[in-house]
């Protein structure tokens, strides 16, 4: 047996204290490392919220460009949960003048992040500018373009003659004496301006491609080129003019079976009655009357045209309401000194799948211009054409078709068509009530001040 010393009594001591000492470091470290962890919880719980907080946050404004930026009928506030414990919830506050403020808040478990987002939310309809050619748009001669304000007066110029393109490569010419009262722009990629002769456009031209200005020419207000496209060649036809208009031919075909119109004589078309034709004619010489109020529909089918001529009066007035639909690809035409007179708050739709052809003393609508609409889906060669000395006071959907202005034709509305062109002297006034229409429009969604609130 070994005896024991002072000396190894002192050694287990120290031992001893070694070990103790050992332990609680090790408990220390490990209650720093749970501390430690925690924190990382919080961090990685904290960053989940603040990323649900902004998916909610796009959720929401989403939700208020499908309402057309109108809190009218949307569900507040917006919540919806992406996972298991992982939500978010969003208020949207109306401040008027199309300002909203959006507060967002993201939990995740027992973290949470609130956001706040003030935003602009606006409705750009299809006729935000009086002429659009999706392809190109190709001036020349003596050209005025200028805009009124038909709710207001349609004698008082504005000077927003606005003028667009939509494609790629979709170029912008502006030839001769054109006075373009308006801005100038293109947002297809690659969409140039050229500016001849004396052309002049009064307000800014802001275009994707690049601006050349030949000697005589001049854009007073401010010009940009080579701006980020924002449009493609899907943005032409936001209606899908082959779909309305065959939907509409195919709800509208009458009973019975079609006959040929032909008008020898001077009267009066029946109230409520629908002329189902393989053709119509009014002849020279000859004075037809359409008396409102009341409804009033031709139906022209298998590709037959319907023409006014020679010296032939095709009135439309007192309120009537006339629509004419066209299947089969037949022509609508109005030449020579025959003329189509909109009188007294009347209107006229006109649904065709074939060219359309307005010359001569053409169409007189003395009524707004949102009184006399075409749409047409012909996505032929040949083009829809305004000359002679035609006033249309209408708008014009022709998104698969070129439209042609010649002569001395005045235009008070607005035209979409595949492409635009001219030769000859046109006055064209764009009508700016026609842009708080929401046909075919758009909602768009600009940000203002972003802020964390926690």
């Amino acid at each position: 047996m070994v005896p024991h010393t002072k000396e190894s009594g002192s050694l287990l001591m120290v031992a001893l204290f070694l070990i103790l000492g050992i332990g609680a470091l090790v408990a220390a470290m490990a209650r720093m490392s749970g501390v430690e962890t925690l924190e990382t919880i919080e961090v990685i719980h904290g960053g989940r919220a603040l990323f649900l907080a902004e998916s909610g946050m796009e959720n929401a404004k989403y939700r208020l460009v499908a309402q057309s930026c109108s809190l009218v009928g949307l569900t507040l506030p917006v919540t919806g949960q992406l996972a298991v414990g992982e939500s978010f919830s969003v208020g949207i506050t109306s401040l008027g003048n199309n300002q909203f403020q959006f507060d967002a808040t993201g939990t995740m478990g027992s973290s949470q992040r609130k956001i706040r987002e003030m935003v602009t939310c606006t409705v750009q309809g299809m006729w935000d500018a009086g002429i659009v050619g999706c392809q190109g748009i190709n001036l020349n001669g003596n050209v005025h373009i200028n805009s009124v304000n038909s709710s207001v007066s349609m004698a008082n110029l504005l000077g927003h003659g606005h003028i667009r393109t939509i494609h790629a490569n979709a170029p912008i010419t502006l030839n001769g004496n054109v006075e373009e009262h308006g801005n100038v722009t293109t947002t297809g990629s690659g969409s140039n301006l050229n500016l001849v002769g004396n052309s002049t456009v009064y307000a800014d031209a802001k275009v994707t491609g690049t601006i050349s200005l030949q000697p005589n020419t001049h854009i007073l207000g401010s010009s940009s080129s080579g701006v980020a496209a924002t449009t493609t060649s899907a943005d032409c036809d936001p209606l899908g003019v082959t779909a309305l208009v065959s939907g509409q031919l195919s709800a509208a075909v009458p009973a019975g079976t079609a006959t040929a119109y032909s008008w020898t004589g001077n009267g009066a078309f029946v109230a409520a009655v629908t002329y189902y034709a393989t053709s119509f004619s009014l002849g020279s010489n000859r004075t037809m009357n359409m008396v409102g109020p009341g409804n009033y529909v031709i139906y022209v089918t298998g590709g037959g045209n319907l023409s006014i001529a020679g010296n032939a009066v095709f009135n439309v007035t007192n309120g009537a309401n006339l629509t004419i639909y066209m299947s089969g690809g037949g022509t609508f035409s109005v030449g020579g000194n025959g003329v189509l007179n909109l009188l007294n708050g009347s209107t006229l739709t006109l649904y065709t799948t074939g060219p359309v052809d307005i010359q001569g003393n053409g169409l007189a609508n003395a009524g707004l211009p949102i009184h006399f609409r075409i749409y047409d889906s012909y996505s032929g060669a040949t083009a829809l054409r305004l000359g002679g000395n035609a006033q249309l006071n209408g708008v014009i959907y022709a998104p698969l078709m070129p439209i042609s202005m010649g002569g001395n034709p005045g235009v008070i509305g607005a035209v979409r068509g595949a492409s635009i062109s001219n030769n000859g002297n046109v006055a064209f006034n764009y009508d700016e009530a026609l842009g708080l229409l929401d046909e075919g429009g758009k909602s768009v969604v600009t940000m203002g001040s972003w802020q964390e609130l926690y």
